[in-house]
């Protein structure tokens, strides 16, 4: 059965620079920075692990990088193993791996803690092991079999400056400049992974993140939008619509005042207008209605649409013998810096 295989929505892993371990000795004006990876809803898989291995900032006023190592550490920054153990002496550090299911929303993941970076504008390459890497691997869980597959990070090529690449390793370049002020500054690597998670396993590839799913945000200038989908909400969509294979719940995102009527699938559908993100629908704590959340969402006007019938593919189109439609929405939500935009179902 195929279902939604791709409805991951932003990841963020968070790394808060303050000061050591960087290949750079320079330390004048330098100011704390935080990078995050944030948001990651999925169906037909229980795991989506992504083992990060070292950071660049690739500085646009000098040709010096500054490199840092990613490491999986303790609260206090003490090096472990996979098993949350302090390391022996002389033990290597290992590096961290993240399932992004586990950080949705709003929630991160520190990449690095306790760095320094001097104020300027920057570029961003991050190192993501791929699926082939031989000690520690990216992968992906069939919530089905539990089997392990092969994840590959589709990177861009080496990354500049004399930085490379490194085997068995994708390498996500951030292109755009972005600039490190001497205020606050906390970035989200955001992983738009309903459209950017691919199944290649009927073609013995595994699965792929593709670099174009992959977007850096300064959390400082966002907002979120949240809400509840009533257990009344998601019966009356279960009975309205029948989906053939199963139901699948979630809550899309759109740029504007957009009508529901004028409210599409990732697929893409002729004269619809097209979500930018995809959010999952999970149990609330009363164990009857249902929770959803977009973190770090720029500030504008925005539309949300519920469906139970999210089983759309941005490569694949609408599964075969199931429709798509959305059973609910909320259009011209304003969302503003630093606040929480509400929209309930």
């Amino acid at each position: 059965m195929k279902t939604v295989k791709f409805s991951l929505v932003g990841v963020a892993v968070a790394m808060a620079l303050f000061g050591c371990n960087s290949d750079s000795d320079s330390v004048s004006a330098t100011t704390p920075v935080t990078l995050s990876v944030s948001d990651a809803p999925i169906d037909d898989v229980s795991e989506v692990v992504v083992t990060f291995s070292k950071v660049a900032f690739l500085s646009i006023d000098d040709e010096t990088p500054q490199i840092f190592e990613v490491y999986k550490t303790d609260e206090e920054g003490n090096y472990i193993d996979e098993d949350g153990e302090l390391l022996l002496e002389g033990e290597d550090p290992i590096p961290l791996s993240v399932n992004l299911l586990d950080v949705q929303g709003s929630d991160v993941e520190d990449l690095l803690d306790g760095e320094l970076l001097p104020v300027g504008n920057y570029k961003l390459c991050v190192f993501a092991n791929d699926g082939d890497h031989p000690d520690y691997p990216s992968y992906v869980i069939d919530e089905l079999t539990g089997n392990k597959i092969p994840l590959t990070v589709k990177g861009d090529g080496a990354c500049p400056q004399g930085v490379g690449k490194e085997e068995n390793s994708g390498v996500l370049f951030f292109n755009n400049t972005f600039a490190v002020n001497p205020d606050n500054n906390e970035y989200v690597v955001e992983f738009d992974l309903r459209r950017g998670l691919k199944d290649g396993t009927g073609q013995n590839e595994g699965y792929s993140i593709q670099r174009t799913s992959v977007s850096l945000i300064n959390t400082v200038t966002t907002g979120d939008i949240q809400g509840v989908v009533l257990s009344a909400t998601y019966g009356a969509c279960v009975n309205d619509i029948d989906t053939g294979n199963g139901y699948v719940q979630a809550v899309y995102l759109y740029e504007g005042n957009v009508a529901e009527v004028d409210m599409g699938p990732f697929a893409g559908v002729e004269g619809k207008v097209d979500p930018m993100a995809a959010a999952a629908v999970s149990l609330a704590d009363n164990n009857t209605d249902y929770t959803y959340e977009f973190g770090f969402v720029e500030p504008g006007t925005y539309s949300v649409g519920y469906t139970c019938t999210a089983n759309d593919d941005s490569e694949d189109g609408l599964v075969e013998g199931e429709a798509f439609s959305i059973f609910d929405s909320v259009s011209g939500l304003s969302v503003s810096v630093g606040t929480d935009t509400e929209a309930n179902f």
